[in-house]
């Protein structure tokens, strides 16, 4: 016969195990674009970068990159999270210009986050005239 001591106890165990093995269970996000049946869907815009270039001495970047939203932002930022600049809008869905990244070092990749969703993480390469 259970007493109230052990079935809280045992409320206790089970409670502990489911936590850990959804804590096992890999959290996965998806934040690629397409499109939209209807239905309360959200449309989540794609990325391309074309150029991400480290300028050395200036310690500025040169992006050059699309959205497939034509109003969309892009934001650009560095690995430890910090905000970069906004890379300008040419029209048309391309993307130009100096982002001032204000390191003194290349910072390896940056990541471009859109106002309309989407995101990418590129690598940065030296800047080539």
């Amino acid at each position: 016969m259970k007493t109230p001591k052990t079935s809280h106890l045992l409320t206790i165990m089970a409670t502990l195990l489911v936590a850990f093995t959804l804590s096992l269970v890999p959290a996965t996000t998806f934040a690629s674009g397409g499109g939209s049946s209807g239905g309360g869907s959200v449309k989540v815009d794609t990325i391309k970068v074309n150029k991400c270039y480290y300028d050395a001495p200036t310690g500025e970047m040169l992006i050059k990159a699309s959205s497939s939203d034509v109003t969309a932002h892009l934001y650009a930022y560095r690995p430890d999270g910090s905000y970069a600049g906004e890379v300008q809008n040419g029209g048309g869905s391309r993307y130009g210009g100096t982002v001032v990244a204000g390191s003194p070092s290349d910072p390896g990749t940056m990541t471009i986050i859109s106002s309309s969703g989407g995101s990418i993480t590129v690598p940065t390469t030296p800047f080539q005239i």
